[in-house]
Parts: C-alpha cells; structure tokens; sequence
C-alpha cells in the first residue's frame, strides 16, 4: 500500500538532487569570477573633503559597460579624482586624440587601478595629460590617481570609469560593476575627515 508513495518520494528526491548538482556545478564555474570583486576592507583612507557628485553618473554604453560622472569641489571641476580602492598602478597611457568634440577621439589620459585583493581594476580616463600617478604606484584608497579633464572626445569635464578583470576582459554586466560604482560615488560625496 506504501510502494507507491515511497517510490513517488524517491523519484522527487532524485530529482531534487540532480537540481541541487546543477546548481552546485553553476556555482563552481562562476562564484570565482564573482567573489573576488569584493574587495576586503582596508579600514581608513586618505583624507578628501566631500565631493558634489553629478548625475549620479550616466551608463556610458562607448564601450559598453563604462560610466561617465562629474565631481566639482567647491565650485572647480579641474579636481583630483579620489581613488576608489587600495592597489597599484596597472599602467597609464593616452589614447586617441585631442581636440573639438568633433574631431577628439578616445578616453584621453587614463590610468588603471588594480584593486588589492581581488581580481579586476578600475579604468579612469579624461584625465589631465600627465596627471596620473607612475605605473607601479602603491596608492591608498582615497588617494589622488589623477586629476579630472577634458582630454580625449569630450563634452565636459567628467570621469570615464569601466571596470575590468585583470585579463584586461572589461566587465560589461551592470549587474557585477553598478554596486562598485554607486559605492564609490557614495564614499565621494561623503569624503574621509
């Protein structure tokens, strides 16, 4: 009288279990491209007064996955830009051209800030040319890594921020890279002191 129901129960558990394998499988090949982008706590930064963030930034979609945002500091716009996490230099370079908005081309001035810890670094362009910090840099969180500009294809004085894995992959889902941004936006506006 109970077969049936013991052979239904089995069946559900066997299925439940090949679900659970799926899952864990999934977990497997994606969890370590996913938790080293939390970065470890790095207890105080570098002082800055707090920043006026604009926008609170734009989903910049040349390349896809980037953001655009304008600090000002009591009234100037020609600022250092505060960075986002401890690390190190990866590289500065220019790229493109400057010039009108019709005729620049490119990010301008840039430099990359590998993140301590984890497995990707922050991209940083518009930057005045020559502002960046030396590749190999220590730099602190909060630290100037260069100052805002206008080099490069430009409207305005603004930050290009993308995010990307120390492959040099950029990371294009929103869904990895909006929190680390909205955090460092966040951690802008209310400054260190």
């Amino acid at each position: 009288m109970l077969a049936p129901f013991v052979k239904t129960g089995v069946k559900i558990f066997e299925q439940t279990i090949k679900k659970i394998d799926i899952v864990q499988e999934w977990v497997q090949q994606h969890f370590p491209k996913i938790s080293p982008l939390f970065p470890p706590y790095y207890g105080k930064s570098d002082q800055f007064l707090p920043y006026v963030v604009h926008t609170p930034y734009f989903i910049d979609d040349t390349p896809p996955g980037a953001y655009d945002f304008t600090l000002e500091q009591n009234g100037k716009l020609k600022i250092p830009i505060p960075a986002p996490c401890q690390g190190t230099i990866r590289r500065t370079r220019f790229q493109g051209k400057n010039g009108s908005f019709t005729t620049a081309q490119g990010a301008g001035q840039i430099v990359e800030l590998m993140c301590d810890g984890t497995n990707y670094y922050w991209l940083m362009g518009h930057l005045v040319q020559g502002s960046p910090p030396r590749t190999g840099t220590r730099i602190n969180k909060g630290q100037a890594i260069g100052i805002q500009g206008l080099t490069g294809r430009t409207s305005g004085y603004h930050v290009h921020a993308q995010i990307h894995y120390h492959s040099g992959q950029r990371i294009t889902n929103r869904k990895i890279t909006r929190p680390f941004v909205e955090n460092y936006i966040k951690f802008l506006r209310k400054g260190s002191y």
